[in-house]
């Protein structure tokens, strides 16, 4: 006999960081979450607990009969705007299945199981029955072919159903499970979020990026804050040469050591900013001085290898070898031994930036210096007093803004803006929002791309109206943060 049931599910929510991709991992238990199982012999009973997800079609006395599965994930733990990469979807097969031949099989007795999963278009309920399921659409969907292993798992690639989620906010409730042909005797059973076996919970992965704001910062020699230092003039200042060079050579048969130290403003960088990317360019200076005076790198007697550092001390564009500052080897990218004498260098220079943003107090720019400093090895590179601009250093720094954080998102659906979807004039609403004091806080408006096209702020004693009829149709993503939560939300401009 079958079972019929509605689920509570728990969350297992992972959330880990790559150097742009961040990957959500969500694996529903019984405790909070959304999935059911509907059949058109009990078509207006719902009932719960089951550990059976299933697509299947099969007789209860002689008399044919359809069963569906649906879940719905809780994806609210993306950030705002986040751009997804890649979803998977795993459907475990349940090997304690009663229905059908109650042995735990996928069965195609009398032709193909093959299934479609579909997006839910309609809302629903855990109680949810055969007579008043939701609606769904054929866009996207994702097929389950026949089953070719009687226990087989199913991995499913729901990225265009979950990107279709996040852009269709409002008729986005879910996915439906079901037979392409719901004839009898045809079955894919498996496990459901209720089922004992935690690790046979339908499991959703999700890669994705935020988007972020690019930064250049390629200073002149006017605003620009570089020198280097040489171990052969031991107390003045080269601030206002052209060269930034990693160098060991000998005058007059003495040997000497030369560093180049760069700082460069990251002002522009605002507070609680996820640095997603950094990368430094470095462009060989074709009009060196330094070395065999050909502006070419260099490495006689042996690599020319060399380490760019965090300097964790102040310094300014007066020092010289003897009051250099320090350094420190933590995240040092190193510039591996040219492959051409006139190499320009790009460094992922990410750690470094996140360290400097992370550590104000102890972060004065960067310190380059070959690792192993022994005479006639050279990196010689321009600096930005050099008269060719295009050869100055550039810094180029990819960051999402206020898309993550470290303040809670509140789970309660006490702030909204109303109407949505809108014609332009929005209404923050906070008639909800209880507070024991007067307080404020930001509300930002995202576009798709991660772009913040709006910032306010705003007494959340009381509501508040803008204007938005001036931005152009289509979603958007807002955030209301204060200094103990914060609040997210998708609003649709339909004008």
């Amino acid at each position: 006999m079958f079972k019929l049931f509605s689920l509570f599910t728990a969350l297992v929510l992972i959330i880990s960081a790559g150097n742009s991709q961040n990957t959500l991992t969500l694996q529903p238990n019984a405790t909070l979450g959304k999935d059911a199982f509907i059949s058109s012999n009990v078509p207006t009973t719902g009932q719960g607990t089951s550990p059976e997800l299933d697509a299947g079609a099969w007789t209860i006395f002689g008399s044919p009969m359809a069963i569906r599965g649906l879940i719905d994930f809780d994806l609210s733990s993306l950030p705002p705007g986040a751009i997804i990469q890649t979803a998977t979807l795993t459907l475990y097969n349940n090997p304690n299945s009663v229905n059908g031949f109650a042995n735990g099989q996928h069965a195609s007795a009398s032709g193909s199981n093959e299934s479609v999963l579909q997006r839910i278009t309609s809302p629903w309920s855990e109680d949810v029955a055969w007579s008043n399921q939701p609606t769904t659409t054929s866009q996207n969907e994702v097929t389950l072919p026949q089953s070719t292993d009687p226990f087989q798992n199913y991995v499913l690639n729901v990225t265009s159903l979950i990107q279709d989620e996040l852009a269709n906010p409002n008729n986005s409730f879910g996915f439906l499970l079901k037979l392409k042909t719901e004839s009898p005797f045809r079955l894919l059973v498996f496990a459901s979020s209720d089922h004992p076996n935690a690790a046979l919970h339908p499991k959703l992965v999700i890669t994705y990026t935020l988007p972020c704001t690019t930064v250049t910062i390629q200073p002149n020699a006017t605003v620009g804050k570089d020198a280097f230092i040489s171990s052969n003039v031991l107390s003045t200042g080269q601030g206002n040469s052209p060269e930034l060079d990693a160098c060991a050579w000998t005058i007059f048969g003495t040997p000497i050591s030369i560093r180049g130290l760069i700082d460069f403003d990251l002002s522009s960088i605002p507070t609680g900013a996820t640095i997603q990317s950094a990368t430094l360019t470095l462009y060989n200076n074709p009009n060196a001085v330094n070395g065999y005076a050909n502006g070419e790198h260099v490495h006689v007697s042996g690599s020319n290898e060399s380490v760019l550092q965090r300097i964790t001390t102040p310094w300014n564009e007066d020092v010289a070898w003897n009051n250099q500052p320090t350094t420190t080897t933590q995240n040092e990218v190193t510039l591996l031994q040219d492959i051409d004498p006139f190499q320009d260098y790009t460094l992922d220079v990410k750690n470094l930036i996140q360290d400097e943003l992370a550590n104000p107090n102890s972060s004065y720019g960067f310190l380059l210096k070959l690792k192993t400093e022994l005479p006639y090895r050279l990196l010689a590179f321009a600096s930005s007093d050099h008269p060719n601009a295009t050869l100055h250093p550039k810094l180029e720094i990819c960051y999402a803004t206020n898309l993550s954080t470290n303040i809670p998102v509140s789970t309660q659906e006490t702030v909204s803006v109303i109407p949505n979807p809108s014609q332009g004039l929005v209404t923050l609403n906070l008639e909800n929002l209880s507070l024991s004091t007067p307080s404020t806080g930001t509300f930002q408006l995202f576009d798709t791309t991660g772009k913040k096209v709006f910032e306010q702020k705003q007494n959340l004693n009381s509501n508040a109206t803008f204007d938005f009829s001036h931005f152009q149709k289509g979603l958007y993503f807002w955030t209301l943060i204060n200094d103990q939560q914060r609040f997210n939300g998708k609003l649709i401009l339909s004008h």
